[in-house]
């Protein structure tokens, strides 16, 4: 005889039977996806594809645009042929026709139609059609315009995405050259303030070498910090922009440079806009006359058909059986004519003629706007030409006097004092250089963004650029 099981063991079997037949909502939390740890390697293409492939605006125009297409259709729908079909039971519990009695003339007629029989079933087809309606073709019109316009919104929130990932890039690029610029200068104090230390204690140097040296290299750390944190934060942002983990590190492969030295510079920007905002501004309005039709559609008569098929039975039992199913065929045609509805049709117009004319007004705002944008665009990129020659001389003289100034030193020429301030000076121009190509390049992009399309340019050494080209020449 097998012998019961004790307490403890009962304990556990039932502990082991409430686990297993526990929910899954009491399980453990699933673990976060991990976060990739190789390094994402960035081209300036692979930027801007990836900002209107995942970037959040261009997302929210794309799926505006896909709701535009289901609005197309939604409309079109209302003018093609309705098929429906329906089955319907009923059971009634209680009726007056209860008390006929069936060995009457009229009990069995009551019992097999709908007023007294216990079970009904009804299966029907129906099919409609509107012949008549303008309002359904005003309605289908205004629909292809609200997805002309949504496309144009879509290309449009491209453009700013791809602006967007261009100018992240440009200032990621440029934050960490700073950063090396910054490193650099803090590599040659050091390199600076170690052989200013050995002469020193050789007795070749005063003191005052030595403390000063001290000082620009301790003045140069916080600087390399700092510019290192804004290459740092830099790149969060470009990370963000591309729905990049914040933890994933990346690469950016294209430098922020001019390609073999030269200068794209800009050969016609007298030109017509293309945006496709000005385009959507157009659809705008061209959607505000459509609703306006649409309303102004409700004070004509509608003109419908309909014919239906049905299957009724009138069974004893729950279910009926096929013979007991009999036909019904009907057609129908419908002419509605609005003939009073209280001012509501009046009102709808007034109310799309108001939203016509703001249409008009913001079309011709967004007229300015891209002209005055596009205008701004272009002295933006004769200003930052100019400032990226000027840079670009700057540094090279910069780098000349540093180079002098450390000979004159090493001779015994020139104080630690002029060293340094040589060093500034160079470290300053670097800087000044980098951010007047990123300057530039992003008034490029502005420009192209601006003009709907890219500009005409002619490629010239950065070294022969005159003053025709940076804008500066006199008349």
């Amino acid at each position: 005889m097998r012998r019961a099981p004790d307490g403890t063991a009962l304990r556990s079997i039932l502990l082991a039977a409430a686990l297993a037949c526990a929910p899954a909502a009491h399980a453990a939390p699933a673990a976060p996806a991990p976060v990739p740890t190789d390094t994402l390697r960035l081209t300036l293409d692979d930027a801007v594809r990836r900002a209107m492939e995942r970037g959040t605006d261009a997302r929210i125009a794309r799926a505006r645009s896909e709701a535009a297409h289901g609005r197309v259709h939604e409309a079109l729908s209302a003018a093609l042929p309705q098929l429906t079909g329906s089955v319907n039971y009923t059971r009634t519990f209680s009726s007056v026709f209860q008390g006929v009695s069936a060995d009457t003339v009229f009990g069995p007629l009551l019992s097999n139609s709908p007023f007294a029989a216990e079970n009904q079933w009804n299966a029907s087809v129906t099919a409609s059609q509107v012949l008549f309606s303008r309002k359904v073709g005003a309605a289908f019109s205004a629909a292809r315009v609200y997805r002309k316009a949504s496309e144009a919104d879509e290309r449009e929130a491209r453009a700013r995405a791809a602006l967007a990932a261009r100018r992240a890039y440009h200032d990621a690029a440029a934050a960490g050259r700073v950063a090396d610029i910054a490193a650099e200068t803090l590599a040659q104090a050091r390199a600076h303030l170690g052989d200013v230390e050995r002469l020193y204690r050789q007795g070749l140097r005063a003191e005052y070498d030595w403390l000063r040296a001290q000082v620009d290299a301790r003045n140069g750390e916080p600087d390399a910090i700092a510019a290192r944190n804004a290459a740092e934060l830099a790149r969060l942002q470009l990370k963000r922009l591309l729905d990049v983990p914040a933890a994933q590190p990346i690469a950016l492969a294209t430098p922020l440079a001019l390609d073999d030295e030269r200068v794209p510079v800009v050969t016609d920007d007298a030109a017509t806009p293309q945006r496709a905002a000005l385009e959507s501004a157009e659809q705008n309005v061209l959607l505000r006359r459509r609703a306006v039709s649409i309303e102004t559609a409700d004070r004509w008569p509608s003109l419908s058909a309909s014919a239906t098929l049905s299957h009724q039975a009138f069974p004893h039992d729950w279910f009926p059986e096929q013979s007991q199913f009999h036909r019904d065929l009907t057609g129908a045609l419908k002419l509605e004519l609005p003939l009073y509805l209280g001012g509501r049709t009046s009102a709808a117009v007034t109310r799309a003629r108001g939203e016509l004319e703001e249409a008009q007004a913001t079309r011709d705002r967004v007229r300015q706007d891209v002209a005055i944008e596009l205008e701004q665009a272009r002295q933006e990129a004769h200003r930052a030409l100019a400032a990226l020659a000027a840079r670009r001389g700057t540094a090279a003289l910069a780098r000349r006097a540093y180079s002098i100034a450390e000979v004159r030193y090493r001779g015994g020429l020139s104080t630690s004092l002029e060293l340094a301030d040589a060093r500034l000076q160079l470290r300053t121009s670097e800087v000044n250089e980098v951010q007047a190509v990123r300057d530039y390049l992003d008034a490029l992009d502005w420009l192209e963004f601006a003009r709907g399309s890219a500009p005409p340019v002619r490629y010239v050494p950065i070294d022969q650029l005159t003053s025709t080209d940076t804008g500066d020449s006199q008349p």
